[in-house]
């Protein structure tokens, strides 16, 4: 049961989406909503002269009130929601964002934040930093999906890894209420035939011990699988896309690409994951 969730907010037209999702699934589960905004300090450089201090003090100040500018900004958006909420301002160094995000986020069950890649000139590196190294579970939506009170028909990649299990464990008050969900299954190397094991026989199980009933789906003959599960969530008319992360490495799935990076740059709808 989601109970606490978090959502995170920058000032920028991506708010929006974000907190509309966030507001959504909050009223859905009577859960209290934490609204994070981050406020990136300026580069502080020793100065050499006293212009260079004057000019030091100018951009703080004018830094300091930009924030307090979106803060009130944000104040009056949240106001109008009709669930319990906190807003919360980080003052942080240049780069630290995601990492202050993923320290907050430990707290709470869900974090909310755009699909990274989705958005030429968003940061990424946030809510990767978030996706890693919260530990949580993260519904990442795309900027023009909209949000819903409820996902009905919820599509599930499954492998049978650990990124996979997290996402399912972070995923199962959704998949609880879903009238429909469908698992799609990459196998690779004809693994369950091998050893004699009915495809997907055990996430089958596993759902079902939790009251969710699900229609198993093999996925094959696909080159490209961020492509198979893309096509699968559509074909399903998915409004959820639930998935752990793929690949042999994930250095290299995330830096140079692969399943989880291709998803979550051109996914139409939110994606749930865990790592």
């Amino acid at each position: 049961m989601f109970k606490d969730i978090a959502v995170h907010l920058n000032g920028s037209e991506e708010d929006i989406s974000r907190l509309a999702h966030a507001a959504a699934v909050a009223a859905s589960f009577e859960a209290r909503l934490t609204a994070l905004h981050v406020h990136e300090l300026p580069e502080m450089v020793a100065p050499i002269d006293p212009l260079g201090a004057g000019y030091l003090q100018t951009l703080v100040t004018e830094s300091q009130a930009r924030a307090e500018q979106v803060l009130g900004d944000l104040r009056e958006r949240l106001s109008k929601l009709a669930v319990p909420h906190d807003l919360r301002q980080l003052q942080v160094h240049p780069g630290r964002t995601g990492e202050a995000l993923a320290a907050e986020e430990r707290t709470t069950v869900l974090f909310v934040g755009t699909m990274p890649y989705a958005v030429a000139d968003l940061r990424s590196h946030v809510e990767e930093a978030v996706l890693f190294k919260s530990g949580r579970g993260c519904l990442l939506v795309p900027p023009t999906a909209a949000a819903r009170d409820s996902y009905d028909s919820i599509f599930l990649a499954w492998k049978n890894s650990r990124e996979s299990a997290r996402a399912v464990a972070e995923a199962l008050p959704l998949l609880k209420r879903a009238a429909r969900v469908t698992v799609g299954i990459v196998e690779e190397g004809g693994a369950g035939e091998q050893y004699g094991e009915a495809t997907g026989a055990d996430i089958a199980r596993y759902l079902s011990r939790h009251e969710v009933r699900a229609e198993l789906r093999p996925i094959n003959g696909w080159n490209d699988v961020g492509e198979a599960l893309l096509n699968e969530a559509e074909k399903t008319g998915a409004q959820l896309l639930v998935m752990g992360g793929y690949g042999h490495s994930r250095f290299r799935e995330w830096i140079l690409g692969g399943v989880t990076r291709h998803v979550l740059t051109h996914a139409r709808v939110p994606v749930l994951t865990a790592h």
